[in-house]
């Protein structure tokens, strides 16, 4: 194997050490490709940065961060590709899709990056597409079209190019934003600006292992910028890098990464000591371990996740949090839960249900390309059927909270009023804070990244008369 090695000094103090710069451009380019099928796009990074042994935090960052920045401009990078090279890069195999696409975001988007390390990393990606590709005659082609992404430098040249390359969002699922944000009475240009970074961590601090002040404090003691947060007592918001006393603080419980939008969730539907709760979607797990926090571990609360990958995710949570023994978990559909639990069985009702995710754009960079309106339809008929499932189990006086973190109002207010419509024991109880109310449903409430600095979210809380 023949290296380049570079010497940059280490993060904290004098010492020098030896960087393999093909291991990083080939967990780059495999972490991308992994992304495809593997959600989300940090657990892919997870694997391929075991994989390839990489445990200096510094160069975990540097991959991490490349391969970030290549899901949010997927789309563009997909359009660079076909226009540059002829290819239309979904048809190509993972591997190879995935090195043409690091090669574009290297040649024509990353202006921090040096020209010699964009040399760099031109010599590994080819030597990645000589190595993976057997067909002589399609490695030649490929390795000579991807040359062209280092040679030719591409500008957009229609106005779906220009929103592209603007808003890193798919022309599809622009419209619809525009179409929802119209309809909201928000601004659109404003909601899309909001998305492009991430300015802030938030984490849930467990009361069960420690306060927020004396987590607050030990943080900003070690050299942290932290805040605490702004609607929930519980929250931490950390600006920058997470070092390893986050990083352990997690793995102990004591920190949940968990948004403050999400945390509000809980303390909206305010479950008292003792009651019966009903948790459908749960994964992967930051409001069911709030559940039974904010309960004292003194309310059996019932859990369903579908998938068993994610189910593992919430039952480790749920291990580390110290809040297992409150929680069962079933692996099933949760619009099975009426005859699992039973009609009128449960006090208190969480439904979060699968959605676009158009809330957490900035969290979730793969979701700015992968909208569809046929996926839309399908989820609001989800959406609705795990509705009927929810209020089934609820019992009479009993309290549901509906909450879904897309900014698109027919999967939250146009789903509640069919629903109040239709179900004549069905009462709203009013929401007005901490966030906004809904101007095509007042009572029911929206947290906005352009106004809250928080994840996209809907809420309705409603009552079973």
């Amino acid at each position: 194997m023949v290296k380049l090695l570079s010497r940059y000094p280490e993060h904290s103090g004098r010492k020098i050490r030896m960087i393999n710069y093909r291991r990083i451009v080939y967990a780059v380019i495999e972490s991308v490709g992994l992304g495809f099928r593997v959600k989300p796009v940090q657990e892919a990074i997870r694997r391929v940065v075991s994989r390839y042994r990489i445990s200096d935090p510094i160069v975990d960052r540097r991959v991490s961060g490349i391969v970030y920045s290549i899901y949010r401009y997927q789309g563009l990078l997909d359009k660079i590709v076909s226009d540059i090279a002829g290819f239309n890069p979904s048809s190509l195999p993972y591997n190879v899709r995935a090195a043409l696409l690091v090669a574009a975001y290297v040649s024509q988007l990353d202006e921090k990056m040096s020209s010699s390390m964009k040399k760099t990393f031109k010599r590994y990606i080819l030597r990645y597409l000589g190595e993976k590709i057997g067909d002589k005659a399609v490695r030649e082609k490929i390795i000579g079209k991807t040359k062209l992404l280092f040679s030719n430098k591409w500008s957009p040249n229609s106005g779906e190019d220009r929103v592209l390359l603007k808003y890193r969002v798919s022309p599809e699922l622009y419209r619809a934003l525009a179409r929802a944000l119209r309809e909201l009475g928000e601004n659109l240009d404003d909601f899309l600006n909001s998305t492009m970074k991430i300015k802030y961590r938030v984490f849930r601090v467990n009361s069960l292992k420690a306060k927020p002040e004396a987590v607050y404090k030990f943080l900003k003691d070690s050299g942290y910028r932290v805040e605490l947060g702004k609607y929930s007592r519980r929250a931490i918001r950390v600006y920058g890098s997470i070092g390893k006393e986050i990083i352990r603080f997690i793995e102990t419980g004591i920190l949940v990464p968990q948004d403050e939008s999400s945390i509000v969730a809980v303390e909206i539907l305010d479950p008292k000591p003792g009651s019966r709760i009903g948790d459908l979607c749960a994964a992967p797990g930051g409001k069911t371990t709030y559940l039974a926090e904010y309960t004292g571990l003194k309310s059996r609360i019932y859990s369903f996740e579908i998938y068993r990958d994610r189910a593992r995710r919430l039952r480790l949570m749920l291990e580390r949090t110290g809040t297992d023994k409150s929680v069962q978990v079933f692996v099933r559909d949760a619009r099975e839960a009426p005859s699992i639990l039973g009609n009128n069985s449960m006090d208190y009702v969480l439904l979060d249900p699968p959605c676009s995710s158009t809330g957490a754009l900035a969290r979730n960079p793969d979701v700015r390309w992968r909208y569809s309106v046929e996926d839309a339809e399908k989820l609001v008929v989800l959406q609705r059927e795990l509705l009927d499932s929810a209020w089934k189990i609820l019992r009479k006086d009993g309290k549901l909270l509906y909450t879904v973190c897309s900014v698109l109002p027919w999967e939250g207010e146009h789903i509640i009023k069919d629903f109040l419509e239709k179900h004549w024991d069905a009462m709203l109880i009013s929401l007005n804070k901490p966030f906004k109310q809904s101007p095509i449903l007042p009572g029911t409430m929206r947290a906005w990244p352009h106004i809250h600095g928080t994840i996209g979210f809907y809420y309705a809380l409603l009552k079973k008369k």
